[in-house]
């Protein structure tokens, strides 16, 4: 059925596939990885899966885990393509190998990477990254877990003085981890020194109880995430060795002396790599989202045209409007996330090896909207393809609700979305100082603060969109600036009375960003896929602009036919990506176990699959009479009574 469809693409898919990945390489890697998956009995779809007890599911998750690990690195900084493959939840090892691990390359010093890296690597030491706690998540400047210097012992006395402290929501903590990175606040001599990350051991080698002082568990179920082990832990004057402070940055002495070196921010760094993760491969998910409601609105038929044929539902304007407009953003956020990547691993790299923060500032900013931006897009696509696939979007054997379950958490966790557009924003800000004393301070991303007013005789190309999106958020920064200055109180103003101006000025700067990688992605490395990117790259301008545009009303850079033109102009591009939407989305080279969707195969009778799963596979058919009949009988004899 869909094979018509593949043949109306316009542009080469291959081409189109190495542009999503980063490259050939990149994507052939992918390719590699998901043949492992695809072939291995152990990784093959069962929708069954949700009928499983939580316990159930993380023996199978743990199992598959080791499954995974016999074939596939797991300690390449490149592995988390899996994560986006493996069906129904993700191994166990993540937080380990993509906070634990470069947290240590980061804050370690030369000795300790030299001592611990290769077990952490080969998994013999496994470690949960453990900062958050009940009362203060991302506020880690006022954590309240102490670590007090005893200069009778030279230990540290790790404790928790109360509930709020307790450590809550750390990954591979509940059931698995043997060791921690605990951030706490240092005390020597009565003296506070901030919060620094200990490395110590939490579980006995042997019999892998919690060891005495330290009180471990799973926090139960959550919205997403069923088989990742979030855990809690709290400790009782728990005493690690001198050597447990990682302590590239800051020394304690055995008699007690503090010695600071270096930047003391380079905690940001391993940060920063997870949420370069979101933004790099969890991005993807949106794609596997596109797919299934992309391929099920063609495979579905409702309603019939003027000759009585029915007509597919992708070919109504509505179920369109729906997905393209999305379909565009996948694509804009993926090029933006390659940027981010290069960026990261720029900063990183000059960090780690030269103690060079010069990238450091750019880089958060940039990453901390993108991390915004990029999860909320997730969750926002997930359900909105849901939401175009009618009633089957609903069945866990669609594909779709995991996913908007799966990426929904990632708004929250690694940095809650509203608080890194407001970190974003004070870098915004800084800039528009910079515009004005430090002109060639200023990066190349963000000299668009300097436009004041923009003349275009066409809103719709690609440069005149730039344009008006740099316009829109510097308009936006500069109104959100004032209104903060308006109060004596800095503090007070950013706090309550300017923090919905500077979160929204910031929220229109990734768009902007996207549209600059887009535009470098079409003008030097696109080929023959140039101009159906191009297209994309209109609906998502358009896009993004007809959603915000608050900055260019307020200095009427806008009028009403302008904006007519938008979405004039967006609609009758449509067309286009009507003819090239499979193609667009098989681009990403998704097997039918990756999509896990029985929706949306590549061929196949999608209603067959459904009725299939219902009639054979559902565990909860495999009585012909349920258990559950006795209560029937039992509600019939209370009524009866009644």
């Amino acid at each position: 059925m869909l094979e018509g469809e593949r043949k109306q693409g316009q542009f080469p898919q291959l081409e189109m596939s190495h542009l999503l990945y980063g490259g050939k390489d990149q994507f052939d890697k992918f390719l590699e990885r998901q043949h492992f998956f695809d072939t291995n009995p152990m990784f093959k779809v069962n929708h069954d899966f949700y009928n499983k007890s939580r316990q159930d599911q993380i023996l199978l998750n743990a199992e598959r885990t080791v499954e995974a690990m016999k074939k596939l690195s797991l300690g390449d900084p490149n592995y988390y393509t899996p994560n986006v493959l493996c069906p129904q939840g993700i191994f166990i090892s993540t937080v380990h190998f993509a906070m634990v691990i470069p947290a240590f390359q980061v804050l370690a010093s030369d000795d300790q990477i030299t001592k611990w890296m290769t077990s952490l690597k080969n998994f013999s030491a496994i470690g949960c990254y453990a900062q958050t706690e009940l009362g203060h998540g991302s506020d880690v400047q006022n954590l309240q877990t102490i670590a007090v210097f005893d200069k009778q012992t030279s230990e540290f006395v790790i404790h928790t003085p109360n509930i709020e402290a307790t450590k809550f929501w750390p990954g591979e903590l509940g059931l698995y981890c043997e060791f921690a990175l605990v951030f706490a606040q240092l005390q020597v001599d009565g003296k506070g020194y901030g919060v620094h990350p200990f490395w110590i051991r939490i579980r006995d080698k042997e019999t892998h109880k919690p060891l005495s002082g330290i009180e471990i568990g799973d926090i139960g179920p959550k919205m997403g995430y069923a088989v990742k082990d979030n855990g809690f832990m709290s400790f009782d004057h728990y005493r690690a060795p001198l050597d447990s402070l990682l302590n590239r940055y800051i020394k304690v002495s055995r008699d007690g002396k503090v010695e600071r070196q270096g930047n003391p921010k380079v905690g940001y760094g391993s940060m920063m790599y997870m949420r370069n993760i979101l933004c790099d491969q969890y991005t993807k998910f949106g794609g596997r989202a596109l797919t299934i409601a992309v391929r099920y609105s063609l495979y579905r038929k409702q309603f019939k045209d003027d000759n009585k044929q029915e007509i597919r539902i992708l070919d109504y304007q509505c179920q369109q409007q729906k997905l393209f407009p999305l379909l565009a953003e996948f694509y804009a956020c993926v090029f933006g996330s390659i940027k981010i990547k290069e960026l990261v691993n720029e900063n990183f790299n000059r960090i780690s090896q030269s103690n060079d923060f010069s990238l450091l500032g750019l880089t958060h900013a940039v990453l901390s909207g993108a991390k915004a931006n990029y999860t909320y897009f997730v969750s926002n696509c997930a359900e909105w393809c849901r939401l175009s696939c009618g009633g089957h979007g609903f069945a866990h054997y669609s594909g779709l609700p995991i996913i908007f379950f799966e990426m929904s958490p990632n708004i929250t966790l690694e940095g809650e979305n509203t608080i890194l557009n407001l970190q974003l924003a004070r870098y915004l800000l800084k800039q528009l100082q910079h515009i004005v004393s430090k002109p060639n301070a200023v990066p190349e991303f963000f000299k668009f603060l300097s436009l004041e007013t923009a003349k275009v005789d066409d809103v719709t190309t690609i440069d005149n969109l730039i344009t008006l999106l740099g316009l829109n958020c510097a308009i936006l920064t500069k109104y959100a600036a004032q209104k903060l200055m308006s109060h004596t109180d800095m503090k007070e103003s950013w706090d309550t009375k300017s923090g919905i101006a500077l979160a929204k000025a910031a929220s229109t700067f990734i768009p902007y960003f996207n549209m600059l990688c887009f535009l470098d992605t079409i003008n030097n490395k696109a080929k023959e896929t140039k101009e159906i990117l191009t297209v994309l790259a209109r609906i998502y301008g358009i896009t993004m602009l007809l959603n915000n545009m608050q900055g260019l009303l307020l200095k009427n850079q806008l009028n009403s036919q302008q904006i007519k033109t938008l979405q004039d102009t967006r609609e009758s591009l449509y067309p286009i990506i009507r003819s090239n939407a499979l193609c667009l989305v098989e681009a990403q080279g998704l097997s039918d176990n990756s999509l896990q969707s029985l929706i949306a195969p590549k061929e196949g009778d999608v209603y067959m699959n459904m009725y299939n799963f219902a009639s054979q596979e559902n565990s909860l058919n495999k009585q012909q009479v349920h258990d559950g009949i006795n209560y029937i009988k039992k509600m019939r004899e209370v009524n009866a009574k009644l």
